[in-house]
């Protein structure tokens, strides 16, 4: 293939502006579908009330979505790769609206608990598309910065979420929750119609093994060289900040033929089914995996226990001021993103001079020390104060430190992977995602009956030590990362 043909219309040397747009389109979809599903829990009283149950069946309405959203990744990525990513995308914002017009409709627990199981159905699609298309987007030295902003979303809308909820459902009840989410999912759609082009580019300058910084190199090199010798033209510089879109942009938006990195199409479907399976014995994405999934159920842990904790004596909140107190934590995810994303880069881009220039996927590990010293630290800070009914300001800081982890976590881990596996960073999200919500399903799922079991400040002490025997696990991965990754590549 032409070197013309390779890199004209590869999108890390699209206009700033392209990307960008598409970067927010992407991370408003994340905001809006974790805004979704954590955001009822301050509505917990209400339904309740309406529906006549307790509150250990709401906490089913929490840990199916949760469910839904790792689960529909298993679909969504190998379908992507068939057909393209950006008509994916648009096929799971319709069957997450519909989702959520069906929330505001039900009429039963049962009614919206099929809504909500629908609805993370669809959403789910970004969670494991989001990442794949910000490194088809932009280059290795720029994937911490953009990954923060990515997880910067998904905590935010799990964090603010709930204190939307808490006002509407105050105010206007809880179905007006549900209405905001299918206005913002509509405006979100139409952005997406116009502002998120295909991002899937088929490459030929890859080779095994190779890493993302590896391969952003030799295709600036390649374009260089070309532009040396006089036959470049049109061709794009190394510097990614101001470029000219390749193509027709426009005429490109509505080209659905032939845009998935499978050359046949559907007929490769039951193969890229199959593939994320492989990375079952890929190190890098097993850790990705369970260190995402710890920090995910010590959030769900808290938010779905939550309502049950200060809506009783002494504090008697009311809906709308549990949402003001999940607030709390999204100042944790505000400190955490400076650190999580440029201070990562920089962090990379240090390790690497000191490697002789030599870049290594495993240079992003050491800026889990700052989650595995704080985040754990919340959950404890968080029971301790409930258990004593201490001030709720003490354990509004102790939800910040654990929420700062939803953030810092997921930007290292999968700037991590695809990194590492850039060619095949589809099948490795899958299998990341979707494993991150097992975990979390795992701890939505038995959260009431372990709280019953051990009491508030055993069970949360057991999750801290969870966190922090999987968080401490990067330690011999930083080391051994490279000859693990020689040594598992036959199975990529």
């Amino acid at each position: 293939m032409a070197l013309a043909t390779a890199t004209a219309g590869d999108p890390k040397w699209w206009p700033t502006w392209i990307r960008y747009t598409a970067l927010f389109n992407i991370c408003l979809y994340t905001f809006l579908g974790n805004c979704y599903s954590s955001g009822i829990t301050t509505g917990f009283e209400a339904l309740a009330m309406e529906f006549h149950v307790g509150f250990g069946p709401l906490t089913d309405l929490i840990a199916w979505s949760v469910f839904a959203l790792g689960f529909s990744n298993l679909f969504w990525m190998p379908l992507a790769m068939c057909i393209g990513k950006r008509p994916v995308v648009l096929l799971s914002q319709l069957i997450f609206l519909g989702g959520t017009i069906w929330s505001f409709e039900a009429t039963s627990v049962n009614s919206l608990l099929g809504s909500r199981i629908l609805a993370s159905l669809g959403a789910g699609a970004i969670e494991s598309l989001g990442p794949s298309m910000i490194a088809d987007m932009f280059m290795e030295r720029y994937f911490a910065s953009a990954m923060a902003l990515f997880g910067l979303a998904l905590a935010g809308g799990s964090q603010i979420g709930p204190a939307i909820a808490g006002a509407l459902v105050s105010n206007h009840g809880w179905r007006w929750f549900f209405k905001l989410c299918a206005i913002l999912t509509s405006c979100n759609t139409f952005f997406c119609i116009f502002f998120l082009p295909e991002t899937s580019f088929r490459r030929p300058y890859v080779h095994d093994g190779e890493t993302a910084a590896e391969m952003d190199k030799e295709a600036s090199e390649m374009v260089e060289y070309r532009k040396d010798v006089g036959t470049g033209g049109d061709l794009p510089s190394g510097d990614t900040s101001d470029q000219v879109y390749a193509g027709n942009y426009w005429k490109d938006l509505f080209n659905f033929r032939n845009r998935g990195q499978e050359e046949t199409g559907l007929k490769a479907f039951p193969k890229q089914l199959s593939l994320p399976v492989r990375f079952l014995f890929v190190p890098a994405a097993l850790y990705a995996t369970i260190s995402y999934g710890a920090m995910l159920g010590g959030i769900v842990i808290i938010s779905s226990q939550t309502p049950q904790f200060f809506a009783s004596p002494p504090y008697l909140f009311d809906s709308k001021a549990i949402g003001l107190f999940t607030l709390s934590s999204f100042l944790g995810i505000i400190f955490a993103y400076p650190l999580a994303g440029p201070a990562t880069d920089l962090l990379s881009r240090f390790l690497t001079k000191r490697n002789s220039n030599i870049h290594k996927p495993e240079h992003r590990i050491p800026a889990l020390a700052i989650p595995f010293l704080l985040c754990p630290w919340g959950l404890i800070l968080f029971a301790f104060t409930v258990a004593e009914q201490k001030s709720y300001y003490i354990s509004a800081v102790g939800a910040a430190f654990q929420a700062a982890g939803l953030c810092f976590v997921p930007s290292v881990v999968l700037s991590y992977v695809v990194d590492a596996y850039p060619t095949e960073n589809g099948e490795a999200l899958v299998l990341v995602n979707a494993g991150k919500n097992l975990v979390a399903f795992g701890f939505a799922k038995g959260n009431a009956s372990w709280l019953a079991r051990e009491g508030v400040k055993k069970m949360y002490g057991e999750v801290a030590a969870i966190q922090w025997a999987v968080l401490l696990l990067g330690l011999p991965l930083y080391f051994a990362g490279p000859w693990l990754r020689a040594r598992t590549q036959k199975f990529v």
